[in-house]
């Protein structure tokens, strides 16, 4: 694999399962040889007991006669050889193990039933025959020819090869079936995650030709169909994403031409004819146009900052009404235009002064352009908002379709609204900043001009979406 290139989904989860598998494997297959083994030896030694049980039996029942080995038949897979206490002499042992040296001795060991154990004797004599036992048990013995040491053992090695042949078995079918595993777990997640694939193919080619393509949605709510639904909802919001720049673009772009255009027609007409040029219509042109240019910079640099929220807006008291206020004598002071600010009141909330500031600003900006002789300002409490209004007595305007004027770069009258100085975005960061402060920007009707109203929560700040 090359540096720093990863295993795709589909591996890393085979790799996961398998190993998981493998683990899982090898916890079985040790405690099933564990419990096959003692098993095998619980067995062995029911076996061994048995068979020493019996030559107890037959050595007290019948003695034991004589001064020879006494030679006695297998007891299954258990061989028994019976000494004297000292463990010098083999009085009996099974066929087996007949004419055999003393085989092992016993010594204490008292986690035994009886606290005996035995410890083989392991010499040239009997290293052939000691590597045949592999288990063994002791007690004493009572004969005609006095105490003696009965030993029984587990002849030909049946544990120890029983456990050997479970070893290779599972030794040979463990691999075999984690790779059957890991074959089926590669082909099931190949299967689970086609649809995927077949959305990021879909998406791939969306992105390539047209945003107003949508992926397959199947039926259903699994993860496949809640995927497909919200990548459609991406691509909607990517589309009007791309719209709304279009546009946006497109809006700049003639924003920006209109006074650029009579900024170079007036210097042209002007450098073409100095001596019959009014230098004094000519300054005011440039200085009109540049104003206009300003502001139009000025409101896209906001938006553009706003968009990116990147800042977090400071977070104070801020009285509305003093705002209300200032703006009157701004109004007074610039033009002809009364003010009524007799329906203010203290009206104080939680938020970003110099966005609230420009909110107002923009909203008496706007009325103002279109007031006829009077302005009016009102701003009290209803619940936890602050309500303010700003109207004027021009010709008024359709509230039921006034909702369209938030939106960027819509006048109510584009030509009227461009002649007077409008760019078309006063209102829209005026809907922007109500927004952040977690209220409402509306029109409102009434009987003449236009009224907007404007509500800000209190506490500064959005409704938290549950």
């Amino acid at each position: 694999m090359a540096p720093g290139r990863q295993l795709s989904v589909r591996a890393r989860l085979t790799l996961f399962f398998v190993l998981a598998i493998a683990v899982v494997l090898i916890f079985t297959g040790v405690a099933l040889i564990s419990l096959v083994h003692r098993s095998l030896v619980t067995s062995a030694s029911n076996q061994v007991e048995v068979a020493m049980t019996q030559t107890q039996e037959r050595f007290v029942a019948g003695g034991m006669p004589g001064h020879d080995e006494v030679v006695m038949p297998m007891h299954g897979d258990v061989v028994v050889q019976v000494t004297n206490v000292a463990g010098t002499t083999v009085w009996a042992a099974s066929s087996a193990i007949a004419n055999m040296p003393v085989l092992a001795h016993p010594k204490a060991d008292f986690s035994s039933v009886n606290g005996l154990t035995i410890d083989l004797v392991n010499d040239k004599r009997t290293a052939q025959v000691i590597g045949e036992l592999s288990f063994g048990e002791v007690q004493t013995i009572t004969t005609s020819r006095g105490a003696g040491l009965v030993f029984g053992f587990v002849y030909g090695g049946p544990v120890d090869h029983s456990v050997t042949i479970l070893l290779a078995s599972v030794a040979v079918s463990f691999p075999l079936l984690l790779l059957l595993s890991g074959g089926l777990i590669w082909f099931g997640i190949g299967l689970a995650l086609a649809p995927v694939e077949s959305i990021r193919r879909r998406v791939d080619a969306i992105a390539a030709r047209d945003l107003s393509e949508r992926v397959p949605v199947t039926g259903g709510d699994d993860e496949i169909a809640r995927l497909s639904r919200t990548v459609n909802e991406m691509l909607d919001r990517l589309e009007s994403a791309s719209r709304f720049q279009q546009e946006f673009v497109s809006n700049v772009s003639h924003e920006l031409r209109s006074p650029l255009t009579t900024l170079l027609a007036t210097v042209d007409r002007a450098a073409s004819d100095q001596a019959h040029t009014d230098w004094s219509d000519v300054t005011e042109t440039i200085l009109r146009e540049g104003r206009r240019l300003d502001v139009l910079i000025d409101d896209l640099f906001w938006l553009a900052r706003n968009d990116e929220r990147q800042v977090q807006p400071p977070r104070m008291d801020v009285d509305l009404d003093d705002l209300l206020f200032e703006e009157a004598s701004r109004v007074r002071a610039m033009s002809e235009l009364s003010v009524d600010t007799t329906d203010v009141r203290p009206t104080r909330v939680l938020g970003d002064p110099a966005m609230l500031k420009r909110m107002i600003r923009n909203v008496v900006d706007n009325a103002a352009r279109y007031a006829t002789h009077e302005l009016r300002f009102s701003s009290s409490f209803d619940n936890d908002a602050a309500v303010v209004t700003v109207a004027d007595d021009g010709e008024g305007l359709d509230v039921a379709q006034s909702g369209r004027l938030f939106e960027r770069f819509v006048r109510a009258d584009p030509a009227r609204s461009r002649n007077s100085g409008g760019t078309g975005l006063g209102l829209a960061i005026v809907a922007e900043i109500v927004t952040r402060h977690g209220g409402t920007a509306r029109f409102v009707k009434v009987d003449k001009g236009t009224m907007i109203e404007l509500r800000v929560r209190t506490g500064g700040r959005a409704p938290a979406v549950p």
